[in-house]
């Protein structure tokens, strides 16, 4: 048995420095013009099944009815104020609305210090109260 090998019989392995990968950096992909912004509002059980009613009336599921519904209601001229309260309880329903359109939620949200999230829960409150013909109330007992 020579001095170059171990008591394993293999010999010793002398460190080398290791090779830099030198690949080129990856390509930065291009954003699809058609790409939507996906958000999640909460809403309580009965409200998300009127949704679901009014959405089966256009053969739409809920997702897109919603979608379709905000950007609708943006085109009007309707103040959303805080009447209607956010409330985290409930059930989560998506919102999936084009660049434009949430850039609009975005510039509302600022110019009425709340998030975009509360601006698409009061747009939807507002088109709710208005097909139901009442009044929706909050968790804090005021309309």
């Amino acid at each position: 048995m020579d001095n170059s090998s171990t008591i394993f019989g293999r010999k010793d392995v002398v460190a080398q420095p290791r090779k830099v990968n030198s690949s080129p950096p990856k390509k930065i992909r291009k954003e699809r013009c058609d790409r939507k912004i996906d958000t999640k509002i909460k809403l309580s059980a009965e409200d998300k099944l009127l949704l679901k009613r009014e959405a089966r009336k256009y053969n739409l599921k809920l997702t897109p009815f919603v979608a379709m519904l905000v950007k609708h209601e943006l085109a009007k001229t309707h103040e959303y104020t805080e009447k209607h309260f956010y409330d985290d309880t409930g059930s989560f329903v998506h919102v999936k609305l084009e660049k434009v359109f949430f850039e609009m939620i975005e510039s509302m949200s600022d110019e009425l210090d709340v998030t975009y999230r509360e601006i698409i829960h009061r747009i939807v409150k507002t088109y709710i109260e208005r097909i139901s013909g009442i009044k929706t109330h909050d968790n804090r007992g005021g309309i």
